[in-house]
């Protein structure tokens, strides 16, 4: 897909070289200036975790300036993380801005940051890392317990998925440069991207009333519908996870409809979260402490509600699935390593119909103007990948139906001052406004042969087909990409299921925590293997795929620009979730079993999060070199090792959080207050990195959208308005893409194959 395409890495950090490694596995040529690296691994391990990353890159050294020179000179991508902030004091810094100036001006830059302030790059210079960034971004502080301290994203979590981001800008870049547009600075930062995920799935929280916080094992309320949580089996843990009335009511089902759930407002999943959790989780877990993972497993795919076991890493590794795909591979060592969580098909033939993308002129503002995109999605995954296309300029029809609604729209009414928003049920849900901010929605039954008929007519109108439903409930209708791709070669069609099309495990339901409990993802992050919270609230799986699934479908594109051919992306976003644990699968192989690092890291310390001066205030910092832990010492007065943690934790709790972090910063330490949900969306660096906008909605009035998190050339990608009401352009859409005469519309709205807007209001 983007064979041809050089691309040049100059990074130390994850973010950098997973770029890389996303942009290698998807055919382009990357060498990778081999520059010593600032990663979440035993220095024992170094070694193994720069195969794991960087198999398939051709190295450079350094040292050898002419080499470097000659690898920029010939880049037509950059791929950059070290340029505003390093781990060596500003050493590697300095080097990376003299190769910048080796690059000619047609060369884009993809530059990555953990943190910045401002949209002008080459501005003031935050000293930042994944710790703090999870801080400033709100993630940690919906993860932990309630009277504990917040905790990060382990192992380099956050690095992985600015890098997953930044592939993602680095593929647009390319496909944008087959038109002549090259030249540009795409700016991505790890703050950004981590604000960008906590502000779509905090669409369920405060826009409810609901808090966004820690909570323990569970998502906050259960996220809106109960339950949302891990619990206790007899030989470990299990991640249930019910979105829909049908999903509790078969878990009901699966305890023998036990008394307490014939009460009222126990048979509505939703009146349970806002309600009732904490007296129903202890019903809950005494049902599955009695039972393995394996028996309640079981018991949800009979029952059908998304149950997963949370897996370690070495249960992960062993899962028959995976071994089914080929996804993990062997590198030059020996070693085990994650593969590709992509399985790839080309079109039989080159397509002959002309896209209206690319435009006689690229607007910076909406890049992929004229790219037309069919969303058959639902839920946050793939409508989130659909979302950003919108965001960069694209139309996105999304086809839907009232008979099977896409389940955010059913997570209830908002709330304004304790009251439900009036409006038709349907049209009343912050997370869908979020998750399909200004596309088109044509109301369609696929399940009748009619409506079949008219969405193949207008996939065969589309460049582009995004779907996340289980593996071949498209291909039974006739709507697969073996289908579509016979009237439309030239289609790039995304599907991103859990675990792939094909397999033992392929079939079965979930959402982000089932994801990230079978990844082995959720038995890391915690305060130690016998106090887990997984990552419930922030539900990780979805976004992470989200971005992988991007990356791929760009680079798609790039491919047919080049060939003419179409392809199929076939993507299991568990093995997406397992591709950025590369650390913890090589400490499985090395020791037998991986730690819950809590907040600690295996290079850098002082790295934790301490309580401020005041109730439930907290502040990040990580020192990383012996400069930043020596700046630290003469602020604190501290020694050195466990003793100067000690007198930084006490020094931090005597202060305001927010002025402590602004002080250690301005002397060059990685610093940050622990952001709630508020000020990490809405507050005043959110403005200035433009990390949202606000739209207003016909029903919900105003409501602020977070957008796709890269900068081009100073500038972000607003959203464009709200979400469409159900069916509100099915007569525009068929009329204008397939000629449909008027009466012709009138009678399939008759037969009931169609609804126009109006229908439902």
């Amino acid at each position: 897909m983007l064979a041809g395409t050089v691309v040049v890495e100059i990074a130390t950090r994850p973010a950098g070289g997973y770029c890389g490694r996303l942009l290698a596995v998807l055919g382009a040529s990357v060498t990778r200036i081999a520059l010593p690296p600032s990663v979440d691994c035993p220095v024992e391990l170094t070694a193994a975790y720069e195969s794991s990353l960087h198999d398939g890159k051709v190295s450079v050294d350094p040292r050898d300036e002419r080499a470097v020179t000659e690898a920029v000179g010939r880049a037509a991508l950059l791929i950059v993380d070290s340029r505003d902030d390093d781990a060596s004091d500003g050493e590697i810094s300095a080097m990376t801005e003299r190769w910048l100036g080796v690059a000619g001006p047609e060369v884009s830059v993809v530059d990555i940051a953990d943190h910045r302030d401002a949209l002008v790059v080459g501005g003031p210079r935050v000293p930042a890392t994944g710790l703090t960034a999870a801080a400033a971004s709100g993630m940690a502080w919906c993860l932990g317990l309630p009277e504990r301290e917040p905790l990060t994203l382990p192992f380099d979590v956050p690095e992985y998925l600015a890098g997953t981001e930044a592939a993602a800008a680095g593929a647009l870049a390319v496909l944008l440069a087959t038109a002549g547009f090259c030249g540009r600075r795409w700016d991505v930062t790890t703050t950004d991207v981590l604000s960008y995920y906590v502000g779509q799935i905090g669409a369920n929280f405060l826009p409810y009333e609901r808090p966004w916080r820690r909570d323990g094992p569970r998502a906050t309320m259960s996220g809106g519908s109960y339950p949302a949580a891990m619990f206790p089996c007899r030989d470990g843990w299990i991640s249930i996870m019910c979105r829909t009335p049908r999903e509790y009511q078969g878990l009901v089902a699966a305890m023998g409809e036990p008394e307490w759930s014939t009460r009222p407002g126990f048979d509505d999943p939703r009146v349970v979260a806002r309600l009732h959790a904490d007296e129903v989780d202890p019903y809950l877990i005494g049902w599955t402490s009695v039972r393995s993972r394996d028996e309640v497993f079981a018991a949800g795919q009979k029952h059908g509600f998304p149950v997963a076991p949370v897996s370690t890493v070495a249960e992960a590794m062993a899962q028959e699935q995976f071994a089914h795909r080929g996804f993990f591979v062997t590198d030059e060592a020996g070693r085990t390593i994650p593969g590709s969580p992509y399985h790839l098909t080309r079109s039989a033939t080159v397509s002959a119909r002309r896209s209206a993308w690319p435009a006689a002129e690229i607007d910076s503002s909406a890049t992929l103007a004229g790219l037309r995109v069919l969303d058959l999605s639902w839920v946050w995954s793939g409508p989130m990948v659909t979302a950003a296309l919108r965001d960069l300029g694209a139309e996105v029809i999304k086809v839907e139906h009232r008979g099977r609604a896409d389940p955010a729209r059913l997570r209830g009414r908002a709330v304004r001052g304790g009251l439900p928003v009036d409006g038709p049920e349907l049209e009343v849900t912050p997370y869908f406004n979020q998750m399909n901010h200004a596309k088109r929605s044509v109301a369609i039954d696929m399940g009748t042969e009619e409506g079949v008929e008219l969405i193949r007519r207008l996939a065969a109108e589309s460049d582009v087909v995004v779907e996340n439903m289980r593996p071949g409930a498209l291909a039974r209708r006739g709507l697969g990409y073996a289908d579509l791709s016979i009237d439309n070669p030239g289609l790039v069609m995304v599907s991103m299921s859990m675990l792939g099309q094909s397999g033992p495990l392929s079939g079965i339901r979930g959402y982000a925590p089932v994801m990230s409990g079978l990844a082995g993802l959720d038995s890391l992050v915690g305060y130690d293997t016998d106090t887990l919270i997984g990552t419930f609230n922030p539900a990780l799986g979805d976004p992470n795929g989200a971005g992988h699934a991007l990356v791929a479908l760009l680079a798609g594109l790039v491919g047919r620009r080049r060939t003419g051919y179409g392809c199929h992306v076939d993507l299991a976003q568990v093995e997406a979730l397992l591709s950025i644990l590369r650390v913890p699968v090589l400490l499985q192989q090395d020791r037998g079993a991986v730690p819950v690092p809590a907040n600690e890291h295996p290079r850098w310390s002082p790295h934790g999060i301490f309580a401020g001066k005041e109730s439930d205030t907290w502040v990040a910092v990580a020192a990383r070199t012996p400069r930043e832990r020596a700046t630290l010492e003469s602020l604190t007065g501290g020694g050195n090792g466990h003793d100067h943690v000690e007198t930084l934790s006490a020094w931090i709790a005597t202060r305001n959080a927010g002025d402590t972090a602004e002080v250690l910063r301005a002397v060059g330490v990685p610093a940050s207050e622990v952001a709630g949900f508020e000020a990490a969306i809405g507050g005043k660096r959110a403005f200035a990195r433009g990390v949202g906008n606000v739209v207003s909605h016909p029903y919900l009035g105003e409501q602020s959208i977070v957008t796709v998190p890269w900068k081009l050339d100073g500038s972000s990608f607003p959203a464009a308005g709200p979400a469409p009401l159900l069916g509100a352009d099915t007569g525009a859409v068929l009329d204008e893409l397939l000629g449909l005469a008027p009466d012709t519309i009138a009678g399939l709205r008759d037969r009931k194959v169609i609804e126009l807007g109006h229908d439902g209001a």
